[in-house]
């Protein structure tokens, strides 16, 4: 079996397995914070999804991961229940070789996850049609069923660190639907997916 060898992506080397064990420690990538609203204004598209599979590929040097992600609830843009989207995102393994982007979304297959999503940079030339994750991993939110049987978002930001606007009131995104059940968030996504829509 290959060692798997990390380069850095983003910032500093945090996680080196090799053979399977984890050693290292954490770094993160220093990002403005953002709120539901930023999150709702920034995407094109929003909804509940399950990654179902993902391939890594080196496109100019970097290693990039293609996750197709079925839809199972959709809140806002042009997705319907039942289709699928491409998700980029930086960061995979190829060969044994990977690369790690602090602060990246990361999609689990079979992890439910509450996706706000955005088109790709102008002029980015993917291997496939896709899409990219807005805000990093502050727009890819876990769901986790508890043993209350309720749905909740369960963010995980734990690379990123935040840096709140001074003008600010709102909490970040993370902060604002941690542990609440997911129906509420949805009709909080909604309610402001539909404002945004009035304001077109």
């Amino acid at each position: 079996m290959r060692p798997l060898v990390l380069f850095v992506a983003s910032m500093a080397l945090s996680t080196l397995a090799v053979h399977g064990v984890e050693v290292g420690t954490a770094e993160a990538s220093t990002v403005v914070a953002m709120t539901l609203p930023d999150l709702v204004d920034k995407s094109d598209l929003v909804f509940v999804g399950i990654p179902k599979s993902r391939v890594s590929r080196w496109e100019g040097g970097r290693i990039l991961t293609y996750t197709t992600v079925a839809v199972d609830q959709a809140i806002g843009g042009n997705v319907k229940a039942g289709g699928t989207v491409v998700v980029r995102t930086y960061g995979g393994v190829v060969d044994g070789i990977g690369q790690i982007t602090h602060g990246e979304a990361v999609l689990k297959p079979g992890t439910p996850m509450l996706l706000f999503l955005r088109p790709l940079p102008p002029g980015t030339k993917p291997s496939e049609p896709s899409v990219a994750v807005t805000g990093m991993a502050q727009g890819a939110l876990p769901i986790v069923v508890g043993t209350d049987k309720v749905a909740r978002v369960v963010p995980d930001v734990s690379q990123l660190a935040l840096v709140q606007k001074p003008t600010e009131k709102l909490p970040p995104a993370s902060v604002a639907v941690a542990n609440k059940p997911l129906t509420d968030t949805v009709t909080s996504v909604r309610a402001l997916w539909a404002s945004k829509d009035a304001k077109k």
